[in-house]
């Protein structure tokens, strides 16, 4: 009997789909699948459908229309029957031991959510490096908590591409239902953060673990997708939403509040840029109708963009390190 249901949403993933689940079917434990295609263009329904009648323990969903991955996360959990529920995106893969090494972590720590450090990969078939997303050097099991995980999401901390929310953990089942918490349907940005962050303030034991076997592939294209202001938004507004929660303690205020200010000025910046394409001057002008750290962030990319000069990244942190993989695993 399966302990575990690995989720799987995919949107045309013809050329990655029978990686990702052969990585969740070769676990060392029982393990059940799920796919929640988002209406495909391509052949993955049917490269699925193929794959299944080969696996009892695979099952595919056909979404009726196309409703982002928050939607196909949550069609997928709907269907879960087991202790625990893994995300796994249609482009990664898995080390065969990793779901039984943090299943382990998560019974004996008593957890309601285990995230191990993620290795990021490039798009090879035996990459033999890779960097580790949030700490290069064995962390053990770090608790999380609201405060330190909004902390742990600024930019100006992590480094670019390196905050907690891109983690990929086992969530307990049970905790879901009781909480009622399910992913942000109208998300399609950040919904990873939001719903690991509405976890956390309703109470969850959080734990991250360094690297079991997650393998984040990188590919060109994901570096250069572009979101739109409505989006950003969305993110700024969940983060207005955790610090109306009751009891949130200091330090958590003051994280999230952080984190709401450089959402503030992502979206800010795209919102101007949007109005400015669309000729629209008086939304345009409104955008600086905003708290001052917001208009100094705006002047300062106006100027830089007027002398012709790329955007300076709003990000400083730490800058990962390369490393072979062999290396990586051996933390853990």
């Amino acid at each position: 009997m399966a302990d575990i249901t690995v989720v799987i949403p995919s949107y045309n993933s013809i050329d990655t789909i029978e990686a990702a689940i052969g990585s969740a079917l070769a676990q060392t434990i029982p393990v059940n699948v799920i796919v929640v295609d988002d209406c495909s263009k391509d052949e993955t329904v049917r490269k699925v459908q193929h794959l299944a009648e080969q696996n009892t323990n695979l099952k595919l969903i056909v979404q009726p229309q196309n409703r982002g991955p928050s939607a196909a996360r949550n069609r997928a959990i709907s269907e879960v029957k087991t202790s625990w529920i893994a995300i796994l995106d249609a482009d990664d893969y898995m080390h065969p031991d990793r779901l039984r090494k943090m299943l382990d972590v998560g019974v004996k720590e008593q957890l309601d959510l285990v995230a191990d450090d993620l290795i990021r990969v490039p798009d090879t078939s035996q990459p033999a490096s890779g960097t580790r997303l949030w700490a290069d050097q064995a962390i053990g099991l770090v608790r999380m908590d609201a405060g330190r995980f909004a902390l742990e999401n600024l930019n100006a901390r992590t480094g670019n591409r390196r905050e907690l929310g891109y983690l990929k953990p086992i969530i307990r089942s049970e905790f879901l239902t009781a909480h009622a918490i399910a992913y942000n349907e109208d998300m399609r940005l950040s919904e990873d953060y939001d719903i690991y962050m509405r976890c956390l303030l309703a109470g969850a034991r959080f734990g991250v673990i360094d690297p079991c076997g997650y393998f984040s592939v990188d590919y060109p294209y994901s570096l250069s997708k572009e979101f739109a202001s409505a989006d950003l938004r969305r993110v700024l507004d969940r983060d207005r939403e955790y610090l109306t929660h009751p009891g949130l303690a200091d330090e958590a205020r003051r994280s999230i509040s952080q984190h709401k200010i450089q959402a503030y000025k992502h979206w800010a910046w795209m919102h101007l840029i949007e109005r400015v394409r669309d000729r629209d001057l008086a939304g345009a002008l409104a955008t600086f109708v905003a708290p001052p750290v917001i208009v100094a962030t705006l002047l300062a990319r106006v100027i830089r963009h007027a002398l012709g000069k790329e955007p300076v990244p709003q990000s400083g942190g730490r800058a990962a390190q390369v490393q072979s993989i062999e290396q990586i695993m051996a933390a853990s």
